[in-house]
């Protein structure tokens, strides 16, 4: 696409503002006694298999009670509002091992579990990890968590504990941005489309080039849909030290997109609860948190377990819009 052209608005079930989000429930599951007991019964199966855990399969840790539950899961993140909330998972009756276990067998019920960094790990901490002095990257910080695309198509977010005030999860769809900025200044659309180069934060440690060689664009098309790719901080520090971009108004489309992007009407926040599992289509949605102050002691501290989860039956992204 140039700059010249200017896209149509969307309208699809991911289109939706905090308002209409809020009124409806469809995307929230609780999970009843029945499930429950199946997933003690899978966690205690799996156990005795002896494998490591990224070796457990979906049929390793079977839910047959649950099947229906993870067909509609599966079903809200390609075709609905791309999120989906399982609440109800009694976290106090699971030693840390345990929960791991649970977040990785479910999540093998909806996707293909991916390493989330150079290191190879499949499940991350989200914690403030400020008193080890490695508060780089964003989500080890209390600071708030601007809008942004985790590098793979569904996370998983299983809620430990609760900060001590703050730390609210906030959602938001990508395609009702787009139409925001596209009725307020279709003269950037054509930049958001192009996209902006990526610049790692860690590249002296993962052995890749600073920067990436193309650009990545925001919006794009993968198969027969529209998806958003909005990697904020990558195409930021991309902008301020690389000085790659030939349109001097690539700045300001991205802070236009930043700025529209947090708007109340469209932000979606929610405080998830010990026992809530969150789970977002990175390809529409976009997700952040609010600022937070935590307990100072170390097993109060505010946490999520993180999985990242590939879909073999999506089109997967061009390299194009890959980062790396």
């Amino acid at each position: 696409m140039t700059t010249a052209t200017v896209p149509a608005p969307v309208s699809a079930p991911w289109v939706w503002t905090a308002r209409e989000l809020a009124a409806r429930k469809d995307w929230i599951i609780r999970v009843g006694a029945e499930g429950l007991a199946e997933i003690d019964a899978a966690i205690a199966r799996v156990k005795t298999m002896g494998k490591p855990l990224a070796q457990v399969t979906a049929q390793d840790f079977a839910l047959p009670s649950l099947a229906r539950d993870m067909a509609r899961v599966k079903s809200l993140l390609a075709d609905g509002p791309g999120l989906c909330l399982l609440r109800g998972l009694p976290l106090e009756h699971y030693d840390r091992a345990d929960t791991e276990l649970l977040l990785w067998g479910i999540g093998a019920h909806v996707g293909r579990a991916v390493a989330q960094s150079y290191r190879g790990d499949v499940i991350g901490e989200v914690m403030d990890m400020t008193h080890t002095g490695d508060a780089r990257r964003a989500y080890r910080s209390p600071l708030a968590l601007n809008l942004h695309i985790d590098s793979t198509d569904v996370v998983g977010l299983l809620s430990m504990r609760k900060a001590q005030v703050g730390g609210e999860s906030l959602v938001a769809s990508s395609f009702a941005i787009h139409n925001a900025v596209l009725a307020e200044r279709p003269d950037l659309m054509g930049l958001l489309y192009r996209g902006f180069y990526c610049r790692h934060s860690e590249p002296e440690s993962s052995g890749e080039a600073p920067t990436t060689g193309h650009r990545v664009p925001v919006f794009g098309t993968v198969g027969d849909r529209l998806v958003c790719n909005f990697h904020a901080r990558p195409m930021a520090r991309s902008l301020a030290h690389d000085r790659l971009e030939d349109d001097p108004r690539a700045g300001e489309a991205l802070e236009v997109f930043r700025t529209i992007s947090e708007r109340d009407g469209l932000v979606h926040r929610m405080m998830l609860e010990p026992g809530d599992l969150q789970f977002l289509n990175n390809r529409v949605t976009l997700h952040g948190r609010t600022e937070f102050v935590d307990f100072p002691e170390l097993d109060r501290k505010r946490l999520l377990l993180r999985l990242w989860l590939a879909m073999p039956d999506w089109p997967p992204l061009p390299t194009g819009m890959l980062t790396h």
